[in-house]
């Protein structure tokens, strides 16, 4: 579709949140280590893409959406590469990464020239979800750690590990996000 289906006006208010919403995210995602800094970029890119969409339709810059929808295509395919490898390392999958793959999807899917009515209501119920969930501070609460394999046996679900080894290894909790989520063990 190349008529825009907002007026300008809100559009350029959607740019405008947008903007704070990438700046947000810019800061988050420089002070923050490890996961959490990928997981910003990430969502960085797409509220940039969100933004292009509203100011620009895809008849003005047909090319910016190929593009993008290659570019979020592949940014899922990797999400879902490091939400497996995580799990592997750190014995629990962390939902956030799953989310943050379907988010990608999602962006690939807005930015295709034809849409499924099906697939687009899908979506709009999961987007708003998520929305909803990330203002109430649902998934802080809804991803808690799951069982995770301690060193020198027992589990790791929320308790620092007992593992006879001095006290060398302790459980931390993190996410992405920055928020406390999933657990994994890691060295002091």
């Amino acid at each position: 579709m190349s008529m825009p289906l907002l007026p300008m006006w809100l559009r350029i208010g959607w740019t405008v949140a947008l903007g704070a919403v990438v700046l947000v995210h810019l800061w988050h995602a420089g002070s923050r280590p490890g996961q959490a800094r990928w997981w910003h970029a990430g969502h960085t890119s797409m509220a940039l893409s969100m933004a292009g969409m509203y100011l620009w339709g895809r008849g003005i810059h047909p090319d910016l959406y190929r593009v993008g929808g290659w570019v979020f295509a592949a940014w899922a395919v990797a999400l879902v590469v490091t939400a497996e490898a995580a799990r592997r390392r750190e014995g629990v999958l962390n939902r956030l990464w799953v989310a943050a793959a379907v988010d990608m999807a999602a962006m690939a899917y807005m930015l295709l020239p034809a849409h499924l009515a099906v697939v687009s209501l899908v979506l709009v119920v999961y987007l708003f979800g998520q929305s909803v969930a990330w203002a109430a501070g649902l998934w802080g609460r809804a991803v808690g750690p799951g069982p995770v394999a301690a060193v020198g046996g027992g589990t790791a679900a929320g308790r620092p590990a007992g593992n006879g080894v001095g006290g060398r290894l302790r459980l931390i909790r993190d996410s992405p996000a920055g928020h406390t989520a999933d657990a994994k063990v890691a060295r002091r």
